[in-house]
């Protein structure tokens, strides 16, 4: 009797067992597992296929027709009326794994939707696409300058992927997507937008911003009489910096950081979480004695600013006025120089917006708490590196996140065909 080299089973019920087996001469593998997939519709469907590595090569919801491939696996979906559900792997069963931070907020992130920090007051960001990040960017500062900063950058001669300044965005506003359990060390995150580094993630940011801030507390307000007395969290800041730098060359070392993709400690990444808690608590305090949309009032009037960096530093270079790069790469470091100037346009924005009752002292403690911030959310994930900070990532329409078209082949019934690799021998 001949055996096959793979076995088609009709199934009934999403927790129906598939068996398979694989020759290899007069050898095969028998394995039985559960159905690898939890995903009950559409839009969970196509967020937990690319959380394990695959690429929809072809997703079109108009006519039901769905194929995805990547990290040795193959899934091939039709929906009603003629519903299939192919499921191939070419991988063993158990590392058959999430790729990435397994949460439903991640998944927003599947389809360019940047989930928004709700302990803030922030709503969910569409930054996925050009036009996603034009809007966005004009709901957070309707003059509009901003926007057409974005969009100059983007010009093809230029670089029309680049999102200088926004990417700001992604850290500021996002929710922390690992989870506060530090039992896992997955750091991981799908790409929500065409470019999402820039002066939070470099090395540069960070070691320019650490001495920016000796700087500032050593400035002769704070230090020659009479001295004014240095805001507390300014001071709370540089503790919790110093702290990290000290205990962790991973914390300002951008590459060795980004080694570590999957496999950061859980004492670092417990450490960078329990201060971005502290500089959440801080906002949410003002927030309860000041008002709910300091925040984002905040941010837009940073990311207002922010997006001007890249021009900015080119010109103060061409014209030889850049300032101390510490050995980095100049052109960032001016950024995070630039970004310490912009902090009294943000003092300037806010007070605009009506914040006028507010010392200038609070909101310039205010943006260096945000910005420390930023830099811990982007130490507890990880994006992307290198030559890949400008690729188009391979994205979903926004719109089919929340997809409800079922799956469920308790409803109906399905065709799965399972063929695994050819692994571990038993004699039949």
């Amino acid at each position: 009797m001949s055996t096959p080299e793979h076995l088609a089973l009709r199934t009934a019920s999403s927790t129906t067992t598939k068996s398979a087996v694989s020759v290899a001469s007069n050898k095969v593998t028998f394995s039985t597992e559960k159905a690898p997939f939890r995903a009950k519709n559409l839009g969970q469907l196509a967020a937990e296929v690319l959380r394990h590595g695959m690429t929809w090569t072809i997703f079109r919801p108009e006519d039901g027709v769905f194929l995805a491939e990547g990290n040795g696996h193959t899934v091939r979906l039709k929906l009603p009326p003629t519903y299939t559900f192919e499921y191939i792997p070419q991988i063993e069963p158990e590392v058959f794994d999430s790729l990435y931070i397994d949460s439903p907020l991640v998944d927003k992130l599947f389809f360019g939707i940047l989930p928004g920090d709700p302990q803030l007051n922030l709503p969910d960001y569409r930054i996925g696409t050009a036009a996603d990040v034009y809007r966005t960017m004009y709901s957070l500062d309707p003059t509009g300058t901003a926007t057409k900063k974005i969009r100059d950058n983007r010009h093809p001669s230029f670089a029309p992927k680049c999102l200088f300044g926004f990417s700001d965005i992604i850290p500021l506003a996002g929710a922390m997507l690992r989870g506060h359990d530090l039992t896992s060390t997955i750091a991981r995150l799908p790409i929500p937008a065409e470019y999402t580094t820039g002066l939070l993630t470099h090395q540069e940011g960070f070691v320019v911003f650490r001495h920016r801030l000796d700087e500032f507390m050593a400035s002769p307000q704070y230090t020659e009489s009479p001295a004014l007395p240095v805001p507390h969290m300014i001071e709370e800041v540089r503790h919790m910096y110093h702290g990290m730098l000290n205990d962790f060359p991973e914390w300002e070392d951008e590459v060795l950081a980004n080694k570590q993709v999957n496999n950061r400690s859980a004492r670092f990444l417990g450490r960078a979480l329990g201060h971005w808690v502290i500089c959440t608590e801080y906002f949410k305090r003002i927030h309860e004695t000041i008002g709910s949309t300091f925040y984002q009032d905040l941010m837009a009037s940073h990311l207002k600013n922010a997006v001007n960096w890249w021009h900015q530093a080119w010109n103060r270079m061409r014209e030889g006025n850049e300032r101390d790069n510490y050995g980095l790469r100049d052109y960032i470091a001016e950024g995070m120089h630039l970004y310490w100037d912009y902090m009294e346009l943000v003092v300037e924005e806010m007070e605009s917006k009506g914040w006028m009752g507010i010392p200038s002292e609070k909101l310039r403690e205010a943006w260096v708490v945000m910005i420390f911030r930023g830099f811990c959310w982007w130490r507890c994930h990880w994006m992307m590196e290198g030559d890949e900070m400008c690729e188009a990532p391979p994205r979903l329409p926004s719109e089919y996140y929340k997809d409800k078209r079922a799956i469920d082949d308790a409803d109906m019934d399905s065709e799965f065909v399972f063929i695994p690799k050819r692994g571990r021998e038993a004699d039949i």
